[in-house]
């Protein structure tokens, strides 16, 4: 699906384009940044003329919103009603709790780092990041070491433990790590945000480029690794664009989809 031609005085489509060209925009992830962001400012539903308006307003075809919503329904993630000719949507039970699960890491601020370890694993196990829990994570470095964060749980007696100096790791490792953090997405993504000073005053302008920077966040974010951001630590690109969308999001507002469309 493709974003209309980049517009330089136009911030909206400047990073619409930009986002684009990161990763094609998904309209069905689009419309789930905006009602979860919608949700978590306690508005509970979108209208369909809102949403319409906001999908043409970041180049992406509103006649596409069907199939989409489709989709979102068939998959348990959005529930619909309507009010005479107009459609209103929002995200179903499950989906928001979902979303609750990550809206710390999605709008909390930096997090403290967890312990980070270097574990090596025997010749003959060769699924046993498989054994960790959910809540931890970790980065293959190698078929037989990996880094891994988060509780402290009881590793196998036969894995090799250690505890390694934070930051401190041959070029391939980093390489490795960067990777698996996103670094290099999330320096784009920063680069590409517009400044605060840059704000729109038209609401529909300011709840385009909030979904956009969200949407934006959101992807990169839920996929960089935790493991990984812990053994980097604080010297990371993904702590400086965090300020910048944390500062950006608190300029633009909170999202206001009554403002936009009637």
């Amino acid at each position: 699906m493709n974003v209309i031609p980049l517009q330089s005085d136009d911030p909206v489509l400047a990073l619409a384009n930009a986002l684009s060209e990161a990763s094609p925009l998904k309209l069905w992830s689009v419309i789930v940044s905006c009602l979860g962001d919608c949700a978590q400012a306690g508005r509970g539903e979108v209208s369909g003329l809102v949403l319409s308006t906001l999908v043409e307003r970041i180049g992406l075809q509103p006649q596409a919103m069907r199939v989409a919503l489709h989709r979102l329904k068939r998959d348990g993630w959005v529930d619909s009603r309507r009010e005479g000719r107009v459609g209103f949507h929002r995200l179903t039970d499950s989906a928001k709790a979902q979303t609750r699960a990550v809206a710390d890491r999605v709008y909390g601020a930096q997090v403290d780092l967890a312990p980070c370890r270097l574990v090596g694993f025997p010749p003959d196990a060769p699924d046993a990041l498989a054994l960790l829990p959910e809540a931890v994570s970790a980065v293959p470095i190698s078929r037989s070491f990996a880094l891994v964060c988060g509780l402290d749980v009881d590793l196998p007696e036969d894995w090799l433990v250690a505890a390694p100096e934070r930051g401190n790791w041959p070029g391939w490792v980093r390489e490795a790590l960067d990777e698996a953090a996103c670094e290099a997405e999330f320096a784009a993504l920063a680069s590409a945000l517009p400044a605060v000073a840059a704000v729109p005053d038209d609401p529909l302008d300011r709840f385009a480029l909030r979904v956009l920077v969200l949407h934006g966040w959101r992807r990169l974010v839920l996929r960089s690794n935790p493991a990984a951001e812990a053994a980097l630590g604080l010297d990371r690109a993904e702590v400086m664009c965090r300020t910048r969308v944390a500062e950006l999001l608190d300029a633009l507002g909170p999202a206001q989809p009554d403002q936009v469309a009637s």
